[in-house]
């Protein structure tokens, strides 16, 4: 099951984005990196928190890795288990390959009984010149995280004018978040990547073209 973790991260303690890279790095090779995957991490640019997703093939090991690998690191506040259920990935338009785009992360809370027809929505939404919707899913994290997605847009001024615009309006949408990543770094290559979502894909019956395919759109979670 594909989940992100988001650390809180302690104040004056910059250099965890680091710490974290090495240390899984170092213990790549693990047993237990076997049953769970560490696709990528990323950090906010307007707060520290540090987000990383993985995908969990055994539930049982994630207490573990949680215990032993990342809450001892130093500059752990606290951390937060995001489950990202149904996640669709979305092509990024030819255009945007050519431009210079940020990624944000947009969190959504929403009336239980909209939750679906939003999601729908989203999901349907072209993509245009400004933004670009990358991937999407219910989190159900908690009573305010419904749905999460990403989105490529050139500044925080225009993904702020989009939510406002065209998200905050869908019917039954109580509130959102709205996050910039400020950087990112892969665990895998990218290679590695394309292989795993083309196995995600076939295993969950979707589908997705490929041939415009860039890692960077695919960034997700804040």
């Amino acid at each position: 099951m594909m989940t992100i973790l988001m650390i809180d991260v302690e104040g004056g303690k910059e250099d965890l984005f680091e710490q974290i890279i090495h240390k899984l790095n170092e213990l790549k090779e693990q047993h237990f990196f076997k049953q769970i995957q560490v696709l990528y991490l990323t950090k906010c640019y307007t707060h520290s928190d540090i987000s990383f997703m993985v995908d969990v093939k055994d539930p049982e090991i994630l207490p573990t890795f949680i215990t032993k690998v990342i809450l001892p690191l130093d500059g752990v506040w606290d951390i937060q288990i995001i489950p990202l259920l149904n996640p669709n990935f979305f092509q990024i338009p030819e255009e945007f390959t050519q431009k210079d785009f940020n990624h944000f992360t947009v969190m959504l809370d929403v009336k239980p009984t909209k939750t679906e027809n939003i999601f729908k929505y989203i999901r349907k939404i072209a993509a245009t010149e400004d933004y670009a919707i990358t991937f999407l899913a219910y989190t159900f994290s908690n009573y305010e995280s419904d749905i999460i997605f990403t989105l490529l847009s050139p500044d925080v001024a225009h993904a702020g004018k989009f939510i406002k615009e065209k998200v905050r309006t869908i019917d039954g949408v109580i509130d959102s978040l709205l996050w910039e990543i400020e950087s990112w770094e892969s665990l895998i290559s990218e290679d590695e990547w394309v292989n795993y979502i083309n196995l995600f894909l076939e295993k969950n019956k979707m589908e997705l073209d490929l041939e415009r395919w860039e890692m960077d759109g695919f960034v997700c979670g804040c």
